[in-house]
């Protein structure tokens, strides 16, 4: 790292708890990542155990990771332990299918009996529908139908049983936890807006060109002060569609280099909370590329020189593999930021996601049971209508990896 940032603390993953009593014991690390101001505090939280899969933000280890950044410790904590709650209950409740699996069969076989499925194709190419695979009822959440989707989009890190195969393979994206679950759904449900938002503008930037403004001076006093000690500038790039606000905020030198991206949705009235979350998200992705994970997945990238993981593509564009903040923007012009819009009645992100997409948003409970009856929720998210972001550049499309960690 540059400009005298303190070394990481070392982090202990703790075996995955037997028990959900136990899990309220656990509580995140909380640290001050830059001595220059404490008051930008970062929050982590790991578990390891052999349920999990390898993955290179921990290392090659069996160790699943929650994270946050912010202002309030208690803030960040709460957090960084929801974003593991979320990861760790839905990967335990998709080993409880996969240990009894009890609908294996082909798209074309359930199309046949009638059974409502939703049509695996749009992500994995029609010859998906033709494969073996272990499916999982979901609940429309327009009609309160049940429909029946690939487990592979309903749960991470999905290990197929035997005879299945896994065409798709789904990311984080749409996943909460919250002991509300209506305030779940609607925090999935903005995470899969962001995303799908942030996937159009990347992909076709003349047909959804992002609003940039230079925002230095908008950040809260802490990160701002952060930045000018690090020597960065800060750009938001808005999108305003679908009667929602995505912020994604560019950390970055003056001359473009060394760029780390953070962003967030919701209502344009909170687009100021948008703005410090995703300042602060791209924060904690500058801070990490000292890490030691991070450095070994920079070694694999560059023996391979394709990003696919969410830390190669926030790798690739922070060493300079794309001027990625130049190749957004184009030739749009940076204004100020408006003024903030004022705050009227409750948006409800999922109305906004079916109005947007003009297709159903699907609903799996991936609650644990014994934490279900502690009065949690987990839940995935599936929007037909919506893709996440690309592991890899599409070969034509003229897009190159997108900055996202």
């Amino acid at each position: 790292m540059t400009h005298g940032e303190p070394a990481m603390p070392p982090l202990a993953a703790r075996t995955a708890p037997t028990t959900w009593s136990a899990w309220s014991d656990w509580c995140p690390q909380i640290f001050g990542p830059f001595s220059v101001e404490p008051e930008v505090r970062f929050g982590r939280i790991a578990a390891r155990s052999p349920q999990f899969s390898t993955t290179s933000s921990a290392g090659g280890d069996p160790v699943l990771i929650g994270s946050a950044a912010g202002a309030d410790a208690a803030e960040v904590a709460v957090r960084a332990r929801g974003e593991l709650l979320e990861r760790m209950g839905n990967v335990l409740a998709a080993r409880a299918a996969e240990a009894s699996p009890a609908l294996i069969a082909t798209h074309a076989e359930l199309r046949r009996r009638g059974a409502p499925v939703l049509d695996p194709a749009p992500w994995s190419g029609p010859e998906s529908r033709a494969a073996h695979q272990l499916w999982v009822t979901a609940r429309s959440l327009l009609s309160d139908a049940e429909v029946l989707v690939p487990a592979g989009l309903a749960f991470l890190q999905h290990r197929p049983p035997a005879g299945c195969t896994a065409p798709v393979r789904a990311g984080s994206t749409g996943l909460a936890a919250h002991p509300d679950r209506s305030a779940a759904v609607g925090h999935a449900a903005w995470e899969i807006l962001e995303r799908d938002l942030l996937r159009r503008s990347w992909q076709s930037p003349t047909v959804l060109p992002p609003a940039a403004h230079p925002v230095l001076g908008e950040l809260t006093p802490a990160v701002r002060r952060v930045c000018e000690h690090l020597g960065l500038q800060a750009t938001a790039l808005i999108l305003s569609a679908a009667g929602a606000c995505t912020v994604a905020v560019c950390l970055h030198t003056p001359d473009h280099r060394e760029q780390t991206f953070g962003a967030r949705c919701g209502p344009h009235s909170h687009r100021a909370l948008l703005l410090d979350r995703a300042a602060h998200e791209a924060l904690m992705v500058r801070w990490s590329m000292g890490t030691a994970a991070v450095r070994r997945a920079q070694e694999r990238l560059a023996l391979t020189g394709t990003p696919v993981s969410a830390v190669d593509h926030a790798l690739w564009t922070y060493h300079g593999g794309q001027d990625a903040l130049g190749y957004w923007l184009r030739h749009e012009p940076r204004t100020p930021l408006p003024p903030q819009a004022e705050r009227l009645a409750p948006v409800d992100p999922v109305r906004l996601l079916t109005e947007f997409t003009a297709q159903d948003v699907l609903a799996i409970e991936t609650t644990p049971a014994a934490l279900r009856d502690e009065g949690s929720a987990i839940v995935r998210l599936i929007a037909p209508g919506t893709r996440p972001l690309p592991a890899t550049a599409h070969p034509g499309s003229g897009a190159p990896p997108h900055p996202f960690g």
